[in-house]
């Protein structure tokens, strides 16, 4: 069971954690101090401690949060919607999500971050991945491969096309993308 966080700690947290995207936006994460995100923040270096161990433990919590809010639209097949559709729809929130944040994105790639978000992030796609690649070949659909592997070539094919797109300074409109890869991601299982 879940414990829920006290009130106190959520305000905290929120605290560092809008500053620290206000702050990702006009430096980099290696400019980035403890104390001058806490004062951005409104708190004690103290009260960081208690939480973090430094900027590092932070980030990888700051991620994980972000990865779990992302989550919320889950690999599940809503009720009347294609499968096929579900990729599309899928692959537009991604590139969504990343478009919406590209400036933080951008510094966290000058940071040389981006192995550190790189494998949270897919992490738990991986794992979403494969479940729904699970269900699918339960129910009589006939992958490509085994689910294990259909979802690490899914997951890594996204990743890598997403990351393509942002270092070519994104070529092509971002709902253009989010098709393309929904589509292909389609036809790869």
């Amino acid at each position: 069971m879940k414990q829920i966080e006290d009130f106190r700690i959520r305000k905290t947290k929120t605290a560092l954690f809008n500053a620290f995207f206000d702050m990702l936006e006009e430096m980099t994460f290696d400019e980035l101090t403890i104390n001058n995100l806490c004062d951005r923040a409104g708190i004690r270096r103290a009260t960081f401690y208690k939480h973090y161990v430094d900027k590092y433990d932070f980030l990888i919590n700051v991620t994980r949060a972000l990865r779990d809010r992302f989550d919320t639209f889950r690999w599940t097949n809503p009720e009347g919607v294609t499968t096929k559709e579900y990729f599309v729809a899928y692959a537009k929130r991604v590139v969504g999500f990343i478009n919406e944040n590209d400036k933080v994105i951008a510094n966290m790639i000058k940071s040389d971050l981006l192995p550190t978000v790189y494998s949270i992030v897919t992490e738990q796609n991986y794992v979403d991945t494969k479940e729904l690649l699970t269900k699918m070949h339960a129910e009589g659909k006939k992958l490509k491969g085994s689910p294990d592997v259909v979802a690490a070539m899914l997951v890594g094919s996204v990743s890598t096309a997403i990351y393509g797109w942002l270092l070519d300074g994104k070529p092509k409109d971002a709902d253009m993308l989010a098709d393309e890869i929904g589509t292909i991601l389609w036809e790869m299982i």
